[in-house]
């Protein structure tokens, strides 16, 4: 009887490691896309509205779309693909991880676990609220930094154009650019390969210009009271050629307060820390002119400054 008990239970625990195994893979092979994981059946929303276009960028846009698209990456937020002649990435959001898990809806009968449901149901919604938020703030006030092009929040008549998408295994979508939100930005290069390129090819004054560049437009934005709430800076940074560009743009905020230089200053040392510690290891050259240009904005207080983190695990793939 002891070993008819073991059998069964060996059975079931080698299911499970198959199921969970098969699952794993099929994770990994698809990156979890879907075509439904990026669409919704959301309403307009006035907020999300964003000023008319020509009709000259109308056509931009729609010369843009005529191209195929294909799977690059992902973040914790969104889907990326490039187009094919990589100009742009396109960005569509990830609405599983806004979307509260199914199977409590099939127990919302029950008091304490409608409660449950509904709470997460509102948490989800303000995730999803903030990234719109800042995905709109970038686009109206930050289109030079990040080098967005287009940003498309409520569902529209305008396109008429059915865009051509290639998933991670390669499989080919079609998808009404009229019924989906999506952002389109300019392509970067990583921030870090950048700079190990230029120093490969002993481009020592294009690594110096970009910092400088990059500084530069932080500034810029602290000065107009708008702050980024993710210090992740390499990995939500890009460049093409020695101009900086911000290529994750999810959580931009309107904070005038960040105006003031007693509250900018701390935030840019914040925000360079941990990029000043890659150059130190990587490019000494780099560091020690960061850290001068630093010095010269901050002031002397920089010596005692300690870093104010946020979102230390940050993620972002080239977006």
């Amino acid at each position: 009887m002891m070993k008819k008990y073991l059998k069964v239970l060996m059975y079931i625990s080698l299911t499970i490691l198959l199921t969970y195994g098969a699952g794993r893979l099929y994770y990994r092979v698809t990156a979890g896309f879907t075509i439904g994981n990026i669409t919704s059946d959301f309403t307009h929303r006035k907020e999300w509205e964003i000023d008319p276009i020509s009709n000259d960028e109308k056509n931009q846009l729609k010369k843009i779309f005529s191209q195929k698209f294909r799977y690059l990456g992902k973040g914790c937020q969104s889907y990326v693909f490039a187009s094919d002649d990589g100009a742009y990435v396109l960005k569509f959001v990830k609405y599983q991880r806004f979307r509260p898990q199914v199977w409590l809806d099939y127990f919302e009968f029950i008091p304490v676990v409608n409660r449950y449901r509904l709470f997460k149901i509102e948490k989800k919604n303000k995730k999803l609220d903030m990234l719109f938020s800042g995905w709109k703030v970038a686009y109206d006030h930050l289109k030079n930094e990040t080098g967005l092009v287009y940003l498309h929040l409520n569902k529209t008549n305008d396109f008429n154009q059915t865009l051509t998408i290639y998933d991670k295994m390669g499989f080919e979508h079609q998808l009404d650019l009229d019924n989906m939100e999506f952002l389109l930005q300019r392509r970067a290069q990583m921030l870090c390969s950048t700079i190990d390129a230029f120093m490969r090819q002993g481009q020592v004054a294009e690594g110096k210009e970009l910092i400088d560049n990059l500084l530069g437009m932080i500034l810029s934005e602290y000065e107009r009271g708008l702050a980024d709430n993710d210090h992740a800076l390499m990995q939500n940074t890009g460049a093409i050629g020695t101009r900086p560009y911000h290529i994750d743009v999810g959580q931009f905020v309107l904070k005038p307060e960040m105006s003031n230089p007693q509250v900018y200053k701390q935030e840019l040392f914040s925000k360079t820390f941990k990029f000043h510690r890659w150059l130190e290891r990587h490019h000494p050259e780099l560091a020690a002119h960061l850290g001068q240009k630093l010095e010269e904005i901050i002031g002397p207080e920089m010596s005692t400054m300690i870093p104010q983190l946020k979102n230390p695990h940050a993620w972002s793939v080239e977006g």
